[in-house]
């Protein structure tokens, strides 16, 4: 069984994947919300679209160096 230290870049790894899954997930609500579905929402929630869209591209945007970290860690430099 490996020690706790060289399970944690393997744990970040998994967070980050999860993070970047989600945060791409949101974004494609947001952009669906604010622009393909714009007529069937109130203004109120094309406000929250608009708003979410910059805050779930920079969740993906630190998910992704979480998980440049992680492979960094492990010692697996040509991740990218």
């Amino acid at each position: 069984m490996e020690p706790e230290h060289a399970q944690r870049p393997k744990r970040y790894l998994n967070y980050g994947r999860v993070a970047m899954l989600l945060s791409a997930i949101g974004m494609i609500g947001a952009i669906l919300a604010t622009y393909i579905y714009a007529d069937h929402l109130s203004i109120g929630q094309q406000i929250a679209g608009h708003l979410a869209l910059p805050i779930f591209a920079a969740v993906f945007k630190l998910s992704y160096v979480v998980r440049l970290a992680a492979h960094h860690a492990m010692g697996n430099l040509n991740a990218g």
